[in-house]
């Protein structure tokens, strides 16, 4: 019982004397952390950047709370201009607290300041998938996207672009060229177009001989009876033009049907657009009628497709009108004028004088004041506000200024064509 009271206030002086040490010590390191913290603050005010960064390595071995003081750092490696070691801190932080905000657009906006906009979309593109709803960084997203660099074109013009190839010019022979501007087919014709699917081979024209080549150049299919022009080939049928009249050949150079048209389309989703007396149909690829002959006018794009992108547009009764494949109108009152879908994104269409966008339901997503536009693809549309023309986003926002005097589509690799005053090829940033 004595040893027990002697005990006591011995194990109650020892845990005193310990917690008294420990709350020493913890006044301690808050001590020196303040004196490391102050001096670097000092240091910076008048602009000893590397004694103070020095200061802040100090204050690090004092707090746990660790991030504030490499924030501190990672603005003096930037005024310091200690590139590799500013991105090399940037990061550490990124990785090491799940990309906070402030750093993740310190970061961005120093890789927009040395214009490496790829890196910028890198990042931005990272945070997002920790913080998928940061309006600030999804407008900022959309912004880089709309970034571009110029890519070197050497050649005289374009014509036309269609599965993945240009058809380029030089000295007024046509070729045909990657939309990455690699495998050339040399412009050694008088007329060529992009190659066609099912089969994959690209309608040519030399010396007034049209034939079929692959993809290596080589030709391929040859006609036994004479004709004036070759379309692209879809669905294995191909349209021709023969004395004046359309119809189309299989995939054996074989004519295909006896019908014959004014006009004729290629088939894309086994369906063609045909034109006689002034009016056009729609026809499937046993070449029976999905319509009578009753619209006006149908909408090709540039490669000769109607329905290209499982719809297609007619006029009837004085109004543009979207339809399914099965000929039944999707669209309410119509359009006073549209343009051919390049992709699965909005077209472009004009209502009360005025341009919009209208998906393929027929529905208006969105309607501008400029004075011409061209369908969406790959996120963007170029737009024309009556002097040169540049890209807007879905948000009707400016992405790429009013710089050029023309302005095409973006195909899926992200490449447009431009001419400003010459002729270039644009590269999205990825």
């Amino acid at each position: 019982m004595n040893m027990k009271r002697i005990l006591a206030p011995i194990i109650i002086l020892l845990l005193v004397l310990g917690w008294g040490n420990i709350i020493g010590g913890n006044a301690e390191k808050y001590k020196s952390y303040t004196e490391h913290m102050k001096n670097a603050k000092t240091l910076e005010s008048k602009e000893i950047y590397i004694d103070a960064i020095d200061q802040y390595k100090k204050a690090l071995e004092y707090t746990k709370n660790k991030l504030p003081v490499q924030e501190a750092m990672l603005d003096d490696y930037l005024k310091l201009k200690k590139y590799n070691d500013f991105e090399k801190q940037g990061n550490a932080i990124l990785e090491s607290y799940n990309y906070p905000k402030n750093v993740a657009k310190k970061m961005t906006d120093y890789y927009i300041d040395r214009k490496q906009t790829v890196n910028a979309l890198k990042l931005v593109n990272a945070y997002l998938e920790k913080n998928a709803e940061d309006a600030d960084f999804l407008a900022l997203q959309g912004k880089l996207r709309g970034s571009c660099s110029e890519v070197y074109f050497g050649s005289d013009d374009i014509k036309m672009y269609g599965n993945g190839f240009y058809v380029f010019v030089d000295d007024n022979k046509q070729g045909l060229l990657k939309s990455d501007g690699s495998d050339k087919i040399a412009a050694i014709y008088d007329k060529i177009y992009p190659y066609g699917k099912e089969p994959e081979y690209a309608p040519v024209c030399k010396d007034n001989d049209w034939y079929y080549i692959d993809k290596n150049g080589y030709k391929k299919l040859a006609l036994d009876f004479n004709v004036e022009s070759l379309g692209v080939f879809g669905n294995n049928l191909a349209p021709y033009c023969s004395e004046g009249k359309y119809s189309y050949i299989d995939a054996n150079a074989k004519k295909a049907s006896k019908n014959t048209y004014d006009f004729a389309s290629s088939f894309a989703g086994k369906r063609a657009a045909v034109k006689n007396n002034g009016k056009w149909a729609i026809i499937k690829s046993d070449f029976s009628q999905v319509t009578d002959y009753i619209y006006d006018d149908v909408v090709l794009d540039e490669c000769g497709f109607a329905t290209a992108q499982n719809v297609y547009i007619a006029k009837l009764d004085g109004k543009y009108h979207i339809f399914g494949l099965d000929g039944k109108v999707k669209d309410g009152e119509g359009f006073d004028e549209a343009k051919a879908f390049v992709s699965d994104e909005p077209t472009a269409v004009k209502k009360d004088g005025k341009w919009g966008f209208a998906n393929k339901k027929g529905e208006v997503e969105l309607m501008t004041d400029y004075s011409d536009v061209k369908p969406f693809s790959n996120g963007f549309a170029a737009v024309y506000d009556g002097k040169k023309w540049g890209y807007i986003n879905k948000n009707n926002t400016v992405v790429i200024d009013f710089e050029f005097n023309e302005a095409g589509n973006f195909n899926n690799s992200g490449v447009a064509v431009v001419r400003k005053p010459g002729i270039k090829f644009i590269q999205l940033v990825k």
